[in-house]
């Protein structure tokens, strides 16, 4: 059968049929309302970003211009204005050009924090760093997740059939007695039903990805497209290779189609469920009541010590004096027990931290048992959403916190101002982006793998399919 013909058959038993029309539909209709759903996240996280960050900025503000009028007056009003303890500085983790493809964590891990003297580590994220360790699930319903889930389960239902109802139903002798061989009409049809379902799927994703979210870099946004629909048919040709191998080697219809469903819950749920279970019980986080107590006793103590503590400060910084003793207590005594809380803390953070990236290390060796995986990390870091990115976020946030306190710290405990010119040289927090070639690092050998794992199927299959004739019928 020449592939004129073998199109011609298709048209009439799959693409103009009402299984592939309903096929097409259903991707269709995924994919507006993947779309639909990744536009309104990624628009109500950006409102939110931008109202969180106009009132810190409107705070700021007014910070500056009442310790400029300090400055011009040469005394103040009250004690308590332009303190460098109400230095807020707001800090917001923006959408990616491609954030509304792979939704994933970012709904869950902390997207705003507020940088200021009243926080310290262990309460500039509250409890996210401990009710969250890792997350491995398949997340939100996004452009990634019909890739990884849905997409699979299509390629088995429109082409588990075709060869073995042929071989059922006397079609496969009756081609094999007229042409001597029926291994070309088999991959000819398969590859012109899952090219069909791909074709349309690329094609309504990319009108997704032309109509970009408000304020999103479109040509950035392409980019990052091409390179995670590149991933996508990767992964559909995984799918295409086993599939069409199990064909070959099982006879009957609901053999195939046990087989490969059997195959698509273990590399998507199975693995994944499995490998998070293994993760967290070979590192556990840290004890989160240790945390809670450790920084309850360091507030304790600060509050009870805290003219000890304000000369051991001030020990360090003999160039400060203690001054203006109308200001308010609790700025000092709040720093300090912050500090205390941070001292107290560290380990326990640290710990965590440590429990965090041994996790992380293990699931990347995970991966490799499961394509799904694999395919799931590398198009979420290229979209930008997963845990990876948030994380990177809240160590930025607590980077930025401790400059903040090292830059007021000696002012608040002696109870004096800083400069306007020492308020300006307080750098704005600045997200810092992994580029493309530090994306490409970390998934380059996990997509190698995924490949070469693809070609040894396709080769696998191919030798099948060249079998003797009175094995394929």
């Amino acid at each position: 059968m020449t592939i004129q013909s073998a199109a011609l058959l298709e048209r009439r038993l799959f693409l103009l049929a009402p299984p592939g029309l309903i096929a097409f539909a259903a991707i269709i209709a995924v994919v507006i309302f993947a779309s639909l759903g990744g536009h309104s996240a990624v628009e109500r996280s950006a409102q939110a970003q931008t109202a969180f960050t106009a009132e810190r900025e409107a705070s700021r503000t007014e910070w500056r211009e009442s310790m400029a009028q300090i400055e011009a007056a040469g005394s103040a009003e009250a004690p308590y204005e332009a303190r460098p303890m109400n230095i807020r500085i707001p800090a917001v983790l923006p959408p990616t050009p491609l954030g509304d493809f792979a939704i994933g964590d970012t709904e869950i891990l902390p997207n705003t924090t507020e940088i200021s003297g009243w926080s310290n580590p262990a309460n500039l994220f509250s409890e996210y760093e401990f009710d969250n360790p890792t997350p491995l699930s398949l997340g939100s319903f996004d452009m990634t997740f019909i890739v990884v889930v849905l997409m699979p389960l299509l390629m088995i239902a429109v082409s588990f059939d075709l060869f073995a109802s042929d071989r059922e139903r006397g079609r496969a002798r009756l081609l094999a007695a007229q042409t001597g061989q029926i291994a070309p009409t088999i991959w000819r049809r398969l590859i012109i039903r899952n090219a069909a379902l791909w074709a349309v799927f690329a094609a309504s994703t990319a009108i997704a990805a032309l109509l970009a979210p408000m304020g999103a870099d479109t040509g950035l946004r392409l980019t990052h497209f091409v390179v995670w629909l590149t991933i996508a048919l990767l992964y559909g040709l995984f799918w295409f290779a086993a599939i069409t191998l199990v064909s070959a080697i099982l006879r009957r219809s609901e053999t195939v189609a046990s087989a490969l469903f059997a195959l698509w819950a273990i590399f998507v749920f199975a693995v994944p469920a499995v490998g998070g279970a293994i993760a967290e019980a070979s590192y556990p986080p840290p004890s989160r009541l240790a945390y809670l107590s450790q920084m309850r006793q360091g507030e304790v103590k600060a509050v009870r010590e805290t003219a000890e503590l304000t000369s051991g400060f001030l020990a360090d910084h003999p160039e400060m004096t203690v001054s203006d003793e109308d200001v308010p207590g609790y700025f000092s005594s709040t720093f300090l027990a912050n500090e205390e809380a941070r001292k107290r803390t560290a380990p326990v953070l640290e710990a965590f931290n440590n429990s965090r990236q041994q996790r992380m290390a293990l699931v990347a060796k995970l991966q490799y048992l499961s394509p799904a995986l694999i395919a799931d990390r590398a198009m979420t870091a290229v979209a930008g959403g997963g845990d990876a990115r948030g994380l990177a976020f809240q160590d930025q946030a607590y980077i930025a916190l401790n400059d903040l306190v090292q830059r007021i710290g000696p002012a608040v405990v002696a109870r004096q101002r800083i400069s306007l010119a020492e308020y300006d040289a307080i750098p704005a927090f600045a997200f810092r982006e992994r580029s493309m070639g530090e994306i490409f690092s970390t998934m380059m050998l996990p997509m190698v793998v995924l490949l070469l794992l693809t070609i040894a199927l396709l080769i696998i299959a191919y030798r099948r399919m060249a079998a003797p004739l009175e094995q394929l019928l």
